[in-house]
């Protein structure tokens, strides 16, 4: 295996801190995020590449930090609609190019305020933009919503149903409420066109071996933090996080 190179009730208090100030530690400090770091770079809060692959160590800032206080994980988090901080995995591979292509997190969406921000991204599948074919949008978004379809604090898959950027065909598929209380365990895996989601080594009901053969020419790479789908403020944790290639 090849690795490519956080409560409601964190108290009130807890939360206005994260938002007001950044700590003085580095992610890359911390052994558990090296391996995903070195395969990554950092967007926020737009696309721009805030930092470069290879250029983790030592860097901090107010949309990418660990904690001076509360837990001690990697957190990312941001202001404004379709603002984000994400990884952006530099790996990039197909849905059919016979390996398994997996990201494995422990993650914690920080349940927003009322009157913040109702909907978060907090993992993705993306094609690649820059190739002749790209159509510059995500396979599979996983999302942290305020309240869909009468169930509130949900945490979904929205899966594109087909390759076509015009279309508006998307599967989207309920995993579970968010515990306040603690991190999740996310997998997204991908072997030969067949994608499965699992929440704590369970697979997702509708999303074992989904079929994206549809998806097989378009290169892909994998997305972890935050990306606020409409305004306010949005903040999201991981325990650990991982890139694989087996």
């Amino acid at each position: 295996m090849t690795v490519h190179k956080s409560l409601k009730s964190f108290a009130a208090l807890a939360v206005i801190t994260a938002f007001s100030s950044h700590a003085d530690t580095p992610p890359y400090s911390y052994s558990q995020y090296q391996s995903v770091l070195d395969d990554s770079y950092l967007q926020a809060p737009t696309s721009t590449k805030l930092i470069k692959q290879g250029d983790f160590a030592g860097q901090y800032n107010q949309y990418f930090h660990v904690p001076d206080n509360g837990n001690t994980w990697m957190t990312f988090t941001v202001e404004g609609d379709h603002k984000r901080s994400e990884l952006r995995q530099v790996y990039e591979w197909y849905t059919d190019d016979g390996d398994v292509n997996k990201m494995i997190g422990e993650v914690y969406i920080q349940s927003p305020l009322e009157g913040e921000v109702d909907q978060i991204t907090f993992m993705q599948i993306h094609d690649v933009t820059n190739n002749g074919n790209a159509i510059n949008l995500p396979l599979l978004r996983l999302v942290w919503y305020r309240e869909r379809d009468g169930i509130e604090n949900g945490l979904w898959a929205v899966i594109k149903q087909d390759a076509d950027e015009n279309s508006d065909q998307y599967d989207k598929i309920f995993i579970s409420q968010h515990d306040d209380t603690q991190a999740v365990k996310i997998e997204v895996r991908v072997e030969n066109n067949m994608m499965t989601v699992k929440k704590d080594g369970v697979a997702v009901d509708g999303i074992s071996k989904y079929d994206v053969s549809y998806w097989s020419h378009l290169e892909s790479y994998f997305k972890a933090g935050v990306y606020n789908q409409d305004s306010g403020r949005g903040t999201v944790q991981f325990k650990t996080l991982k890139y694989y290639t087996q």
